[in-house]
């Protein structure tokens, strides 16, 4: 049986060019345990002790004298300062608590906290708490100062587990923004979802267009397959001065998979025309893979029948109408969740092509197609002599037991493997971020994966 990928059946993003236009992408796999399902959520962590918010302390005292002055107060002070209200811990500087509210109504029977890396996966455990007397709900949880994630509210949700959702069309329909917080990120989900971030959240640097900077060029086209039998959508971008940067030598070649999603919601025509515009990484072609519709996790999860598609197909086409350096040293392969096991698999199998692999939250504690053993990747490197690959490796704090595969989850097995490829003296870099599974996170950490592979 093919695992389900973390992300799972949830709709994707595609572009018809690098301006990040947003068409419906189809569903992934439609039995596959759904991405939101376990959207960097902890099943297996015990959480931290709550403290109480100050603001909500503050509200019960003064809603015991007059409730209805109190949460008019209440609500001008949010509308002023947002949501959801971050505050210190006293004694406490790597933390903080983070508090999510609802204005209820008379309607309002419940609220969850959906899709959000530091709430349960289940919305029934991830409830909002109303303040007797008032339409106040609200939720605190405490999380890394440098946190930053996605997250969205349900009034009255069905509390249906996301493990037994069969129609997410219908399952979503009470999923909304925060409407006291002016943060939006536009997700893989096809809707805008609402952004938390703490003090010292790290910073997406280089997603934004700048007026100052050239822009490259992103072409769509389709490939057809004759060993997969199938044909999917590639989008190609070339850097500003193309045509003169070819007649110079061949340039350097970017693959991601997930190619709509990483020319949209994760910008990566922008970054690269940021970053090359700075001097910070060369001139490059980017490639970027989409697979056909309910073929995605068949294809990454260590196929090696699509390993060589990209081999003998794929690869050969780009270096028959793009100038492509020969030499693999600056080549680079991506991907996220199981395109980041993809990403490795592929460079492991064809270091003759990719001398880079960029892993963001890779599901490495699969196994096999047909086996039962978890983590064959890490496995497989342990095995075989080392390749001159390097490797950037990147996975959230808030991943820990999501999606485990015997006994083994995604972060666990990121760890795993990062420590096999030190043991081997693969050239590695491994970052583990405050934030969960999800692209808000991944369009933090692209670029600074690049610029750790092949940056200046």
């Amino acid at each position: 049986m093919t695992p389900a990928d973390p992300r799972g059946s949830r709709p994707r993003t595609r572009t018809t060019d690098g301006a990040g236009v947003l068409l419906a992408y189809a569903l992934v796999l439609a039995a596959a345990l759904p991405f939101a399902a376990s959207i960097g959520a902890r099943t297996a962590e015990p959480e931290l002790a709550v403290p109480d918010s100050p603001a909500i302390t503050a509200l019960r005292k003064s809603a015991q004298k007059d409730a209805r002055a109190a949460e008019a107060q209440f609500w001008t002070t949010v509308q002023r300062v947002g949501t959801p209200l971050v505050e210190p811990i006293p004694g406490d500087t790597a933390n903080v608590l983070f508090t999510f509210l609802w204005h209820g109504d008379s309607a309002t029977k419940h609220v969850a906290l959906v899709n959000t890396a530091i709430a349960s996966i289940e919305p029934a455990q991830a409830l909002l708490t109303r303040i007797g007397g008032t339409d106040v709900w609200y939720r605190s949880y405490v999380g890394r100062a440098d946190s930053r994630f996605s997250y969205e509210l349900s009034p009255n949700d069905n509390l249906v587990s996301f493990n037994d959702v069969t129609d997410w069309g219908e399952r979503s329909a009470t999923f909304r923004k925060d409407p006291f917080n002016k943060h939006v990120h536009a997700s893989g989900f096809g809707r805008e979802q609402s952004v938390a971030e703490g003090p010292r959240a790290r910073r997406d640097e280089w997603g934004d267009e700048r007026a100052s900077v050239a822009r490259g060029h992103v072409d769509k086209t389709t490939i057809a397959s004759k060993l997969l039998g199938n044909t999917r959508d590639v989008w190609i971008y070339t850097p500003p001065g193309y045509d003169t940067l070819a007649r110079g030598g061949g340039l350097p070649l970017l693959l991601t998979f997930d190619g709509g999603e990483y020319v949209s919601s994760i910008p990566v025509p922008t970054m690269l025309d940021n970053l090359i515009a700075a001097k910070r990484v060369a001139p490059m072609v980017a490639v970027f893979v989409a697979s056909p519709d309910e073929q995605r996790n068949t294809e990454l999860n260590q196929n090696e029948h699509f390993a060589e598609f990209l081999a003998t197909e794929l690869i050969p086409w780009v270096r028959s109408k793009y100038a492509i350096a020969s030499s693999p040293a600056h080549n680079v392969v991506a991907g996220s969740s199981m395109g980041g096991l993809a990403a490795a698999f592929v460079a492991n199998r064809h270091p003759e092509i990719f001398g880079n692999v960029l892993s963001q939250s890779g599901a490495f504690m699969f196994a096999a197609p047909g086996e039962q053993s978890p983590e064959r990747m890490k496995r497989d490197i342990e095995a075989a002599p080392k390749r001159d690959v390097a490797y950037y490796l990147e996975a959230g704090i808030y991943e820990q037991g999501r999606l485990d595969e015997g006994g083994v989850d995604l972060l666990a097995s990121n760890r795993h493997l990062r420590d096999v490829l030190k043991a081997k003296g693969y050239r590695l870099t491994y970052d583990e971020y405050a934030g969960g599974h999800d692209d808000l996170a991944w369009r933090s950490g692209f670029s600074k994966g690049l610029l750790a592979l092949v940056g200046k």
